[in-house]
């Protein structure tokens, strides 16, 4: 019985890491890519603290999200040009008045 929780917790743990790791990096590569609703929406739902903390927490799952998003897709010349991942370039652009703060 108590290895059933275990279990439960466990996986619990790595699907919701999943789940918010898929939400992280598709806000994040719709605002690589300039998109106005998006960083609007991330704007009105995020601080800014919180988002910059997300996105260190959830960089496997953005590179994991950058490379089938963008890097595959420029190789498979759907993309004209291939948009660097710069996790402060993202956050530059959803947040540009608190860039400067650390």
């Amino acid at each position: 019985m108590v290895e059933y929780f275990l279990y439960l917790i466990v996986f619990g743990a790595i699907l919701t890491y999943l789940v918010w790791g898929f939400i992280i990096t598709f806000e994040s590569m719709l605002a690589l890519n300039d998109t106005k609703s998006a960083i609007k929406w991330i704007r009105d739902n995020h601080k800014p603290k919180t988002f910059k903390r997300m996105l260190i927490i959830f960089l496997p799952m953005l590179h994991i999200g950058y490379v089938f998003l963008e890097v595959i897709p420029y190789l498979m010349g759907n993309n004209e040009k291939l948009k660097s991942f710069d996790l402060e370039n993202i956050y530059k652009k959803i947040f540009p008045k608190n860039s400067g703060k650390k």
